[in-house]
């Protein structure tokens, strides 16, 4: 407050000192950061206090102080630099859960910030979220890591339980299963309701009660990791009695680098 106060009109809390402000902060700032707008010219600075000149700076209040609004406070931390794509769902799972933003006004503000360094995988992730994460990552996944490495296919919402459940209409269902090697692969979108993974989880051990490996994969690991991703699938799938191997998608693929692979294959 003191800060904004010094600073004059126009001034707000912005970055990672806004970040706190909304309870969406898993440490305290470092440095005291304030946006102002971008026609503002002031030559006095305050120590300890960086000042960023913005074109679009929205400005609400939290607890008195002003400050960029949660939408804009989100996006402008997750253009910062060192930053991984963990992180970047850390936050926006954090914010959403939290109630502090919607993903439709998440999307409507990064629509203002078209050259924002994460632009492309931020509007992916914030599609699917609105969409429904989980079956848009199923697809990403025969997109992404099935097909492009020739790994065999599963079949797709595969019924878990027996006949008389499937008549009944209490059957479960695996995203992906591979019945010929007896394995179960699991799509974790469920990006904001982290109560499902009990339930999951439970569902995994009575998968392995069976003989049958029940494999895990999230967002991340189908979007931004599927070469990584096939070798693992692909190593499981020949651990149970798959003759065949996998190809790499490209030149700098990791199934085409990965010396599990390579040993095999000698």
């Amino acid at each position: 407050m003191a800060a904004t106060l010094a600073r004059g009109d126009g001034a707000v809390a912005s970055l990672e000192c806004a970040l706190s402000l909304w309870n969406l902060a898993d440490r305290e700032p470092q440095i005291l950061t304030l946006a102002e707008p971008a026609n503002t010219h002031r030559r006095t600075t305050l120590p300890g206090v960086r000042v960023r000149r913005r074109r679009r700076l929205t400005r609400v209040r939290r607890y008195g102080i002003p400050v960029t609004s949660a939408a804009q406070t989100v996006l402008d931390v997750l253009a910062m630099p060192g930053r991984t794509p963990d992180d970047d769902v850390a936050l926006i799972t954090r914010a959403v859960s939290r109630r502090k933003v919607t993903v439709a006004e998440l999307r409507a503000e990064l629509a203002h910030h078209p050259r924002h360094p994460r632009a492309g995988a931020l509007s992916e992730i914030l599609i699917a979220a609105a969409e429904g994460l989980g079956s848009v990552a199923e697809v990403r996944y025969v997109e992404r890591v099935e097909r492009p490495h020739g790994l065999p296919t599963m079949e797709r919402q595969a019924p878990m339980d027996g006949l008389q459940a499937q008549a009944d209409g209490r059957s479960r269902t695996l995203d992906f299963r591979d019945r010929e090697r007896g394995i179960g692969l699991e799509i974790d979108g469920d990006l904001w309701h982290r109560e499902r993974q009990v339930r999951d989880r439970g569902r995994d051990r009575e998968f392995a009660g069976r003989g049958e490996v029940s494999l895990r994969a999230g967002w991340i690991e189908v979007v931004e990791r599927p070469c990584e991703l096939a070798v693992d699938v692909a190593l499981v799938q020949i651990a149970r009695g798959w003759t065949g191997r996998p190809s790499a998608c490209g030149p700098d693929c990791a199934v085409g680098r990965d010396t599990r692979l390579r040993q095999l294959s000698a």
